[in-house]
């Protein structure tokens, strides 16, 4: 026999996510296998970040043929490069600021 874990969930709790289901036109079943499925994904240094599913759809599709693992993967590897290059165009600002000081202080 596989492990169970029994989780209690209230009647107002399954209604709203019967609910939620229904907006998503799936079953409740599949519902809470979409949510375990979530949870299997994340650890503690991790968060859920919500995009438009025609975007996720795409991005999809960007990534079939390569080493993406997934739309996740992707998204963090994206943001990564615009956050660097943020911090490079900052970097180089400041750079430029002290020059610029240091030339009218006449050290250069």
């Amino acid at each position: 026999m596989e492990n169970r874990t029994t989780i209690q969930v209230s009647e107002d709790l399954r209604k709203k996510l019967r609910i939620i289901a229904s907006k998503r036109d799936i079953s409740y079943q599949k519902l809470l296998s979409d949510m375990i499925s979530v949870f299997e994904e994340l650890d503690k240094d991790k968060t859920i970040i919500s995009i438009p599913t025609k975007l996720s759809d795409k991005i999809k599709e960007k990534i079939k043929d390569t080493d993406f693992k997934n739309v996740s993967e992707y998204v963090t590897f994206i943001l990564r490069i615009l956050l660097y290059e943020k911090a490079d165009i900052s970097r180089e600002k400041n750079t430029n600021k002290i020059k610029n000081k240091l030339k009218e202080l006449g050290y250069f």
